[in-house]
């Protein structure tokens, strides 16, 4: 039985494990990781994905899920991975701390009496190759991602069908380096569609001072999740300009946050109003964090079942119930819900208590919707996410 290491040399969190996700998908192995870390500070959203499971890892480990599909797994230090994979053979990225650690790495392999082999990923003309001993494996192929960040061995045909102009709130650096997961579902429900994407990538902090400029012409805005706090006022002006011109508008985890605080502002006719997380002296804290509510966790990670209130745009799109997955630590404040809900923003999807709005709407707006979850997560390229499908939809709507 044998490990085979996949050494990625790349600052970048959306290439760890990727190649190896490649590597293991063609040769019908499992995938296991080890310990990695990323300089938050470059990269906020470095550790953002989740397993179902209900753990938070390097956001390139997407990858796995969604080339065998099967879970990244949790994170193992070395010992208990010889212990759990010692008998047979399986796939193992390593960072950059790890390749100068390889050493130590090799040594504990053999003092266990396994196998190993050092595969190293380079980069090519058009992409990265795996080379074995000095020699590139051209079995395994050349790979690169396409204009969605998604991997490919393949040219595929330009699409033909019609363009819609999307923007996505946030630096491209962050959707394709950081984390790519936004990005490649909106990639696979623009397949499905036959649309072309003409993408806009809105850095937050520029919309604040070039909104109009920024967001010209666009056909729909997505509003991602993400750590970085610096990012709320950004989507929150995003969200009042998808209010005041009915774009079709969805947001994710933290995007959902922002533009029900949008909602909340428009409502009070106050921009007082803020995330708790992003702003503790705000007047009005529209979310709040979960432990201050009894019985709450103080982190929901993982998958959970999210219930859709009947004869909503979320119930006609997701069902009834719809497995999301979900990270995060802050929910909308109790107090507010009733003046919204007259005001017309209803909470379309709940926690199994009813107690978390996992989903909210805006009944005055054409497709004015959010989602507490992550459902970019859960996205395949043959199997898109329908929350996305729909956005996009909407979008061509408002087009028409």
């Amino acid at each position: 039985m044998s490990f085979i290491f996949v050494a990625h040399d790349t600052p970048e969190p959306s290439l760890y494990g990727a190649m190896a996700a490649i590597l293991a998908a063609q040769k019908h192995l499992p995938l296991a990781h080890l310990p990695v870390s990323w300089d938050i500070a470059r990269y906020p959203d470095a550790c953002q994905h989740v397993i179902g499971e209900g753990q938070l890892m390097t956001s390139g480990l997407l990858w796995t899920e969604r080339m065998n599909p099967q879970s990244a797994g949790k994170v193992m230090e070395l010992e208990d991975l010889l212990n759990t994979y010692g008998t047979q053979d399986v796939v193992v990225p390593l960072g950059p701390m790890q390749i100068i650690q390889f050493t130590q790495i090799a040594r504990q392999v053999r003092d266990n009496a396994l196998d190993y082999e050092l595969v190293t990923v380079e980069r090519a003309n058009q992409g990265f190759v795996f080379r074995r001993h000095g020699q590139t494996d051209e079995a395994s192929g050349c790979w690169w991602r396409d204009r969605y960040g998604r991997w490919i061995n393949q040219n595929m045909p330009p699409h033909t069908g019609p363009s819609l102009r999307i923007a996505l709130v946030g630096s491209q650096s962050d959707q394709c380096s950081i984390y790519p997961a936004t990005l490649a579902a909106l990639g696979d429900a623009a397949d499905a569609l036959s649309l072309s994407l003409d993408m806009v990538y809105a850095a937050p902090q520029a919309l604040e001072d070039h909104l109009h400029e920024v967001m010209e012409n666009v056909d729909g805005i997505l509003l991602p999740g993400g750590s970085a706090m610096c990012n709320v006022t950004g989507q929150i002006c995003a969200a009042h300009y998808a209010l005041n011109r009915n774009i079709p508008i969805l947001g994710l985890c933290l995007g959902m946050q922002t533009m029900t605080t949008a909602i909340v502002q428009k409502m009070l006719g106050s921009t007082k109003a803020n995330l708790a997380e992003a702003d503790a002296n705000a007047e009005i804290k529209t979310f709040i964090p979960l432990t201050d509510t009894p019985t709450f966790p103080v982190h929901r990670l993982g998958d959970y079942q999210m219930h859709c209130r009947p004869g909503s745009r979320l119930n006609d799109i997701l069902g009834d119930e719809f497995t999301v997955r979900y990270n995060h630590r802050f929910h909308l404040e109790p107090e507010l819900k009733p003046d919204l809900e007259k005001f017309g923003l209803h909470i379309s999807g709940t926690d199994a208590t009813g107690k978390i709005a996992d989903g909210i709407e805006f009944t005055h707006h054409p497709f004015y919707l959010g989602v507490q979850g992550h459902p970019e997560l859960s996205s395949l390229r043959v199997k898109p996410h329908p929350l996305l499908t729909a956005f996009l939809k909407a979008a061509g709507s408002k087009r028409s």
